[in-house]
């Protein structure tokens, strides 16, 4: 499954129990600003929706993550969406000459890069433009709750598919409050599947380019579509956090090519740690 890093990974009763102490952590993941439906539950439990599959994830007994699925539905969705077959362990070797990834590992190093639906990220990140995080995700939950697909109740809670191009094409997006961003959403969602699935298949170059070239999509949400939506993992966002970070901890010179293969990895520790940083300070 992993070269590297200690994994316990097995069925139970009640589904598949994964261990993986170092580097998976649910409320990290939750908290790290690349998705928006991951679901909190009060106990302690979290909710995953991708397409058209959700998952209860409850914490284990001694540790891990029960996952209250068949196991071939964990392998065949759950491992590549929460990216379980990369070791990131290895990644944070990669970091240790860093005294910042060092201190950003020891508080979010149970962060993955998840591998999420293109077409959902493409939305998502035009939305998260001039936004904060609890905005968006209300405005996604309205989006999923009005056009998209009932999969199913967690816990008295009815959870939706994200809305498919076709269904959303022609409506009234209107109660998601998206403001000036609904007529990007719109017109993105005019795109036929084919040139989503199209766009998967470009090198890293064109896929950019291909999307900056989009009416809504800067170079901002297009790397950010890149790294959460093509898993593309060189890419490196830049936000005002990222900009502030890198003036503040390296002096406003910072190249993520000295981390090729997994930046966008390394983007999302500074991320986390910084923000969380910041508003310890402030408080």
């Amino acid at each position: 499954m992993m070269s590297g890093e200690k994994v316990i990974c097995r069925r139970v009763s009640d589904g598949v129990l994964i261990n993986i102490p170092h580097t998976f952590d649910l409320k990290q993941i939750a908290d790290s600003g690349q998705c928006f439906r991951l679901t909190a539950l009060q106990d302690g439990g979290y909710v995953a929706v991708t397409d058209m599959k959700l998952v209860k994830i409850t914490p284990g007994t001694n540790g891990g993550y029960v996952f209250h699925c068949p196991y071939d539905e964990f392998r065949d969705v759950w491992m590549p969406y929460f990216d379980l077959s990369a070791d990131y362990e290895a990644y944070q070797q990669k970091m240790a000459g860093d005294l910042f990834l060092r201190e950003a590992i020891a508080a979010g190093g149970g962060i993955r890069v998840l591998r999420q639906n293109l077409w959902e990220m493409v939305v998502t990140f035009i939305i998260s433009q001039r936004n904060n995080i609890p905005r968006i995700r209300k405005a996604v939950d309205i989006l999923c709750q009005t056009f998209g697909t009932p999969l199913g109740e967690i816990d008295g809670q009815q959870f939706y598919s994200f809305p498919t191009p076709a269904q959303l094409r022609g409506q009234d997006l209107s109660p998601a409050s998206l403001g000036y961003r609904e007529s990007y959403v719109k017109e993105m969602a005019e795109y036929d599947e084919d040139f989503w699935v199209q766009l998967q298949k470009q090198d890293d170059d064109t896929a950019r380019k291909t999307l900056i070239a989009l009416r809504g999509i800067g170079e901002k949400v297009a790397n950010c579509v890149m790294l959460f939506g093509l898993h593309r993992m060189d890419s490196y966002p830049r936000d005002v956090w990222i900009n502030r970070m890198i003036d503040d901890i390296y002096h406003g010179n910072f190249d993520p090519s000295q981390y090729a293969g997994f930046a966008g990895y390394v983007q999302q520790l500074q991320f986390f740690y910084y923000r969380k940083t910041a508003k310890e300070e402030s408080v």
